[in-house]
């Protein structure tokens, strides 16, 4: 319960890596440049599957990013996630040798998390010439990376793993956001990571919801989304914190909601309700108007359903005219449907946008559907002033997230806490 004034929640860290960028510095210029990261699977075996590519991290040698000391007991997902909360808490300039460890949490959103160890274990152990690694089972917990990240910092605040499919990372910056408005928690390390495996590719290949060249959100002739994985971190703070140590204030986090379609376990409602309410509700919650909303970062997933009931939502919330005015873009469309971790790395693209004042593209965009009217910045980046922008995350079971955000104060100063 919150009984004072509540606090304001500054982005002062980001930590990212995906198909397109394995850092900040060239996850930004590739968001900017409309790269493509979906090609063909190299983590396992594909052949019979109708869809054969997905946005992979394409880096051998992912181990060598980081040093941790017991690195065959990381699974995949654990690899991404602390590659890009090493990146985030860097550049957050934080001194984690003087801040008070118990005032710093540590939420996550999961998805499959290490299924991918599970299953080289699962493989081995019906091979008739490999052992199977024991190690391989410990990382399969969805509250792993979580675990492993406050113990590597040393970080012994509030500590949730959060798994609503889609949805959860985003709903992670949720969580985080209010632990730091309520005043429970100065700093909070939240976001996500999720590995392709062979159980989710195979799960979408058998609903026939893949594309199997790559995903066109809002296209005519789309056929269905494509995975990814990847991992992006976000470090929320109190923002009048931040500002006394004069770090780098990104943006801020001014409000989020989440609510259930309670219709279908992988489909949305056909009128799109649920994510008409979340939305209206997440602007509620920051003191918004639609009118001041410039930029969507949309789900976005490129299955002809979904598609066309954001686009619904979206007019329903903003109007026939007000929904024209703002500027819509996917970012799956670059780097994939990265499940558990997709909300915090289009979060992540939204504070570029909000940072640079330029809308990341929909790439491959060609052919628009006549159901999704608006403008959802096809192909090539736009500049454009971004006061406030929303993130909408919309999940299987009709797990609906959305998060708002504004534009920071951005100075970094090198200074400790």
């Amino acid at each position: 319960m919150i009984t004072h004034t509540p606090k304001r929640v500054a982005i002062t860290g980001l930590g990212i890596i995906t198909a397109i960028g394995e850092s900040m510095p060239t996850f930004r210029q590739a968001l900017f440049n409309g790269k493509c990261g979906i090609s063909s699977i190299s983590l396992f075996d594909t052949t019979g599957f109708p869809c054969q590519v997905a946005a992979q991290i394409k880096n051998s040698n992912l181990e060598a990013l980081i040093e941790p000391k017991e690195i065959k007991r990381f699974s995949r997902c654990d690899l991404l996630g602390l590659i890009a909360a090493h990146e985030a808490l860097l550049d957050s300039n934080l001194d984690l040798e003087r801040s008070p460890c118990s005032k710093i949490g540590v939420i996550l959103g999961a998805g499959a998390g290490g299924m991918l160890s599970w299953e080289k274990y699962r493989r081995a152990l019906w091979s008739k010439n490999t052992k199977p690694r024991p190690s391989l089972l410990l990382p399969v917990a969805h509250c792993t990376l979580t675990d492993l990240i406050a113990s590597r910092y040393r970080l012994t605040g509030f500590r949730a793993t959060i798994s609503t499919a889609c949805s959860s990372s985003a709903t992670s910056i949720g969580y985080g956001f209010d632990l730091i408005r309520s005043g429970r928690q100065d700093i909070v390390v939240t976001g996500g990571s999720e590995s392709l495996s062979e159980l989710t590719f195979a799960g979408f290949n058998s609903l026939r919801v893949m594309d199997p060249e790559y995903c066109r959100p809002f296209d005519k002739s789309r056929r269905g989304l494509s995975l990814g994985e990847g991992a992006a971190i976000l470090i929320l703070e109190d923002y009048g914190r931040a500002e006394d140590r004069g770090t780098t204030i990104y943006a801020e986090v001014l409000g989020y909601a989440t609510n259930s379609d309670a219709f279908h376990m992988t489909s949305p409602d056909p009128e799109g309700m649920g994510m008409s309410k979340v939305m209206a509700k997440a602007l509620e919650r920051a003191n918004l108007g639609p009118d001041q909303v410039d930029y969507i970062n949309a789900h976005g997933t490129a299955t002809r359903v979904n598609d066309q009931m954001e686009t619904k939502a979206i007019k329903r919330i903003f109007g026939e005219k007000g929904a024209r005015d703002l500027a819509i873009s996917s970012t799956k469309s670059m780097v994939g449907h990265c499940l558990g971790s997709a909300g915090a790395i289009e979060a992540v693209a939204i504070v570029q946008a909000l940072c640079e004042q330029v809308v990341p593209p929909t790439i491959h965009l060609e052919n628009p559907d006549p159901d999704c009217d608006l403008d959802y910045v096809p192909n090539s980046s736009r500049a454009r002033e971004i006061r406030f922008a929303l993130n909408n995350s919309f999940a299987f079971g009709g797990n609906n997230t959305s998060v708002v955000f504004g534009r920071g104060q951005v100075r970094k100063e090198e200074s400790g806490i």
